[in-house]
């Protein structure tokens, strides 16, 4: 089903694509209706779901000229994402997860902080961490804030990973980069980002919590969350690649080329694929109230990246750094 949506294109379109999200649509679109800001489209994309799904997003469209509701046939996340893309009419596309909260400031703070920085082709926000229940389980404070920091990063070649639901990005820019790639799933958002990165734009992390991030026991399995690991490395590979001016790898001949990587080379990934894990872990006890058990995982995982965590604890101290809902 699509609903007509109002002729004047709005400010930003939120895009939000489900499967089976039933269980938190409503609690979610709520947020992003009493948004401080009116002047946006909200646009649900359907991926086949088969629980409550399309009833709940049939009710809010009735009842809201601002809401598109698109349904179809089960294809996965890039191409669910790639249709909302496609029939949003704003500069601006804001992404939500359904499971999400939006602050009722965020479409307003997000929309002055990309017109004050004219030059950032997408940005994300700090964000909380919720439970099921939607308790607070603790907060986020995500790096590049500055172009400064940004510049660091690239400089040490690292791998840049941005938070999807916290994003706000360019449409046209998205448009024209091909939009969402479903070779790169899992990580579809970080291989969109990275080429928007490679036209020398900047992404920038705007230092307010904007964002009620979700956190499920279950939600990404250690074997989903090992390839989507492999896939974030093999994205920066070939990001640092072209830089370089050598040319891509499949992610096929990526993992042939880590296999044939020096003892201390593989040893090191390694290291860094079990940290990452690890900061998972604590993220998901924190969740389930098991606080002793995700200060064990933390110190594990800072024990294993060291750099990682100084960074972290640097990055509470520093004014930029305060977790305020306000900049």
């Amino acid at each position: 089903m699509t609903r007509a949506a109002p002729r004047v294109s709005p400010r930003v379109s939120v895009v939000m694509p489900i499967y089976n999200g039933a269980a938190f649509l409503a609690e979610s679109i709520e947020t992003v209706l009493a948004q401080t800001m009116a002047d946006f489209e909200l646009i649900l994309v359907d991926d086949g779901s088969t629980d409550e799904t399309a009833r709940i997003i049939a009710a809010y469209a009735a009842r809201d000229r601002r809401i598109v509701a698109l349904a179809k046939a089960n294809s996965g996340i890039s191409d669910t994402l790639n249709q909302g893309l496609a029939v949003a009419r704003a500069d601006w596309i804001a992404r939500l997860d359904s499971d999400d909260l939006m602050l009722p400031e965020r479409l307003e703070r997000q929309l002055a902080f990309v017109e004050a920085n004219p030059d950032v082709i997408a940005a994300g926000s700090y964000y909380e961490i919720i439970d099921a229940a939607g308790r607070n389980r603790g907060s986020r404070m995500p790096l590049p804030r500055t172009r400064e920091e940004l510049a660091g990063f690239l400089a040490a070649r690292e791998p840049l990973s941005f938070l999807h639901p916290s994003m706000i990005y360019r449409r046209r820019a998205a448009l024209e980069l091909g939009g969402y790639e479903k070779q790169t799933e899992p990580a579809e958002d970080v291989a969109l980002f990275a080429r928007m990165l490679a036209t020398g734009a900047p992404i920038l992390i705007q230092p307010e919590i904007l964002l009620r991030y979700r956190v499920h026991a279950n939600a990404v399995s250690s074997r989903n969350a090992t390839r989507q690991f492999m896939s974030v490395c093999w994205t920066y590979h070939n990001f640092y690649a072209a830089r370089d001016g050598k040319p891509p790898l499949t992610y096929e001949a990526y993992m042939e080329h880590i296999r044939r990587r020096p003892l201390g080379e593989r040893l090191a990934l390694r290291l860094r694929l079990l940290s990452d894990g690890l900061y998972r872990r604590s993220a998901t006890a924190l969740v389930g109230g098991r606080r002793a058990s995700a200060l064990a995982y933390l110190a594990a995982a800072s024990a294993l990246r060291p750099a990682k965590a100084i960074r972290r604890a640097l990055r509470s101290l520093t004014p930029t750094g305060a977790a305020s809902s306000r900049s």
